[in-house]
């Protein structure tokens, strides 16, 4: 890149109005490349949204808000289909994942060797290796999958039930089956499933303590945690006498360090307290064994602190970063009607007014980063280089330490822009190993007669409407040149390509 600060600065800040994979892996990405539409049309210009204190006025597309929100941002040709559908009938779709062909994305998981191994097996092989195959595995679906939704809600549970990768040596094993066995079958299911479906992982129990938690000697670090970022909310109305008692029905449930069941959750029952408990007001009987679990399981999932809490974090997640309290109780009661029912909160979210006219969320480095490469076509190879990026951009994957998983407010994020347009820089100069860019394919797609029609055919890509007349001339002065053909004005497009990637057109959703 030849830019120089100012140029990048000016340009960049408009308003704009992993591992070898096997034979299945190589099919799954050869079907996701051909993924693309025959031909790809330059949008029309939109009417400019309502500014804020920090952001000019953006133009707001319904559809590419949804997109993003619901998603990682649309592939080329999402736009269109989504506009013809309609919004309604893509959020049905989409919070129904099962009716979705996601053949490519199936392939690629299933040539991941590693992710598909059973925890006695996993135990055997190199803590790094795994950790790179869950990498990969979590990118590249977010990257191909046409679940979209239920991927961004697979992240949104990593987060909520957040594990450490590096807590100790076996966690990026654990981790495996987390993500397989806990989070993803239960992703958009009923909360009362993922709820116990986590409380029984064996990275969970191991992470937040729950191993040395014996009847002789209590451990209430799960128990607390349990309640104050699973559940009930820091405000939730427990006491420590609660906390007390759910670390004694939680007692003893730990994991098998040796032998055929290596690794697999077990309830130790000398270890367990059999006496009988009082978990906010309700009781667990004496005696009952696994049965403690599986009831506070349900006392905690059907509280009105835990939907009102779950309910809070979606809406923050989707819709905005201090959503309104009505909206917050409107989706706690469709979570409630439904006995924990994910999927009726969301469709209240989604569909309301307030996501109508949100304010602008800026995405988290992940997002940022699948979103780039789904709109730019993007062909992975080799994932392992994006993990570093990530971590120059502050979100590595399963890396938080804390139990409350990667901020979700913008704030948290937008003091560390620099990252990302060095990402944004390295992704159009083809300068990452084992990444490339359809830059090519989508200008054949879209079949530009002009400087003008390619920069406008980029822009409805990645903000999902034509330039403004400041922001064209901006990028025609830099580019110089309508001849599309000549080799100093390809590499000036893609540089133009870059600062729409770094704008915060392309970064604020």
């Amino acid at each position: 890149m030849t830019l120089s600060r100012r140029q990048f600065l000016k340009l960049g800040g408009i308003s704009a109005g992993a591992a070898t994979l096997t034979a299945c892996g190589s099919i799954g990405r050869k079907l996701a490349e051909n993924d693309l539409p025959e031909s790809l049309q330059a949008p029309t210009p939109l009417p400019p949204g309502t500014p804020t204190a920090d952001l000019p006025a953006f133009p707001v597309n319904p559809a590419m808000r949804l997109l993003n929100r619901a998603g990682y941002g649309p592939r080329p040709g999402d736009l269109d289909r989504v506009t013809q559908m309609g919004l309604e009938a893509y959020l049905a779709e989409q919070l129904q994942p099962d009716s979705i062909d996601d053949q490519a994305t199936d392939l690629i998981v299933r040539g991941i060797d590693l992710y598909q191994r059973e925890i006695g097996d996993l135990l055997n092989q190199e803590q790094a290796d795994a950790a790179i195959a869950l990498g990969e595995s979590t990118f590249y679906r977010a990257l191909t999958s046409r679940r979209q939704l239920y991927e961004t809600m697979v992240e949104f549970w990593s987060d909520h039930f957040n594990i450490y990768l590096r807590k100790t040596q076996f966690m990026p094993f654990f981790k495996i089956v987390d993500d397989r066995d806990a989070i993803r079958p239960h992703a958009l299911g009923a909360f009362p499933n993922i709820l116990s479906a986590s409380m029984h992982s064996a990275a969970m129990l191991v992470y937040l303590d729950n191993v040395q938690n014996r009847r002789q000697a209590p451990n209430e670090n799960y128990a607390r945690e349990l309640m104050e970022l699973h559940t009930l909310g820091v405000h939730g109305g427990y006491d420590q006498t609660d906390v007390q008692e759910v670390a004694r029905a939680l007692t003893g449930w730990t994991v098998h360090r040796r032998g055929r069941r290596q690794g697999e959750v077990f309830l130790n029952l000398p270890e367990h307290d059999p006496g009988a408990k009082m978990v906010l007001g309700n009781t667990l009987p004496a005696e009952q064994g696994e049965a403690d679990i599986a009831q506070l399981a349900q006392i905690l999932s059907g509280a009105e602190a835990t939907a009102t809490f779950i309910a809070g974090k979606l809406a923050r997640r989707f819709v905005a970063d201090d959503p309104s309290a009505d909206l917050v109780r409107q989706a706690a009661e469709a979570f409630s009607a439904g006995g924990g029912d994910v999927r009726a909160a969301l469709r209240v979210l989604f569909l309301s007014p307030e996501f109508a006219a949100a304010p602008p969320k800026l995405k988290r480095p992940y997002a940022y980063m699948v979103s780039a490469m789904r709109a730019l076509h993007a062909d992975v190879s080799d994932a392992r280089a994006l993990g570093r990026w990530l971590q120059m951009m502050g979100q590595p994957l399963f890396q938080w330490a804390a139990p409350n998983g990667y901020p979700d407010v913008s704030a948290a994020w937008a003091a560390a822009l620099l990252p990302r347009w060095n990402f944004a820089v390295a992704l159009l100069s083809d300068k990452m190993r084992g990444v490339r860019v359809g830059f090519e394919a989508l200008l054949n797609a879209g079949n530009p007669s002009s400087t003008t029609a390619a920069l406008d055919l980029f822009a409805g890509i990645l903000f999902g409407h034509a330039l403004d007349d400041e922001a064209r001339t901006l990028f025609l002065d830099f580019i110089g040149s309508d001849r599309l053909a000549d080799r100093e004005t390809n590499i000036r497009l893609r540089e133009s390509v870059a600062l729409m990637l770094a704008s915060p057109a392309f970064q604020w959703t």
